[in-house]
């Protein structure tokens, strides 16, 4: 009797650690994202190192705890950024790309069209008051 109720106290402390730890992961990956580091850094393996933890461990703690996904983490970060540049008409496309350290024209692209349901241009001209 006395096992089982030590038993029953040690699970529940050990899950109380447990959790502390993933919201503690969590918290800090959405601190890291609300510095803006998204711009550049997109690859979960660069959150998982900063965090000290495996991409394996952040990425299964943040799907556990949030029920999303890094990745998408980081795209909520990042697309308000996106979107602020492509607001800016003076910077191109490619001076874009380049400050978001994208590896080419071809793949920002892809990421405005997954990300934004436009490309690039696209979006810029629905910003353009009809007339």
């Amino acid at each position: 009797m006395m096992y089982d109720i030590f038993e029953l106290h040690a699970r529940r402390d050990a899950t109380d650690t447990h959790s502390d730890r993933t919201a503690y992961i969590v918290r800090q990956l959405t601190d890291l994202l609300a510095t803006g580091i998204s711009r550049t850094e997109r690859d979960v393996s660069y959150y998982a190192e900063r965090l000290n933890v495996s991409t394996k461990y952040l990425s299964a703690t943040v799907k556990r705890v949030t029920g999303h996904s890094v990745s998408s983490f980081i795209d909520r970060a990042t697309v308000p950024i996106l979107k602020k540049y492509l607001n800016n008409e003076r910077l191109s496309l490619t001076q874009i790309a380049d400050r978001m350290n994208f590896t080419s024209l071809s793949y920002f692209s892809r990421y405005c069209t997954k990300h934004l349901g436009q490309s690039p241009s696209d979006y810029r001209r629905s910003l353009q008051p009809r007339g």
